[in-house]
């Protein structure tokens, strides 16, 4: 009786090694691309020193179109945040409707600071680990996943202060 009892228990073991198996084929592919979208923003960032409205949108709504993803597209959020903690996603607001800063007094409401400063980048989504038993599909988990990359900006705006740092100025800024 006992031989029957583990090949019953080996059996279930192995089909549920399996289904794991199978899971994690499916979750690296998940997994590499919120790693090439974390990346992607943070380039993209890098450059303007700040993501535009219309292009987070875009990657999101790719991003929550994918096969896995849609599944929770809820689950999954970009987020990128400067050093100091302002938000380098632009917002769809009165401001930015022109697409132009210029008009701005207060550097808070520009969602862009000067160069040097960080931006960290943080994808977020849900992978939905399934199973399929007897013809059902049955969701056995949530499983968050978050991804952090941290990007310097590099592009120098005239509108902004520019810290030089414990240094001072250049020899070449000074008026003589």
């Amino acid at each position: 009786m006992s031989g029957f009892l583990k090949t019953i228990l080996m059996a279930i073991l192995t089909v549920a090694a399996i289904l794991v198996f199978f899971n994690m084929a499916f979750f690296f592919p998940f997994y590499i691309e919120v790693i090439q979208t974390a990346f992607h923003v943070s380039q993209m960032i890098s450059t303007e020193n700040y993501l535009p409205y219309d292009q987070y949108q875009s990657i999101l709504d790719g991003l929550r179109g994918r096969p896995i993803f849609n599944d929770r597209a809820a689950g999954v959020q970009i987020e990128a945040r400067h050093s100091n903690g302002k938000d380098a996603i632009e917002r769809q607001g009165p401001y930015s409707a022109s697409g132009h800063y210029y008009y701005l007094s207060d550097e808070w409401e520009k969602p862009y600071l000067q160069m040097g400063n960080l931006v960290t980048v943080t994808v977020r989504a849900v992978y939905p680990f399934r199973m399929q038993i007897l013809g059902r599909q049955i969701t056995a988990a949530d499983i968050p996943i978050t991804f952090n990359m941290t990007t310097v900006v590099t592009r120098h705006y005239k509108d902004l202060d520019y810290d030089y740092g414990p240094y001072g100025p250049a020899i070449d800024d000074y008026d003589y």
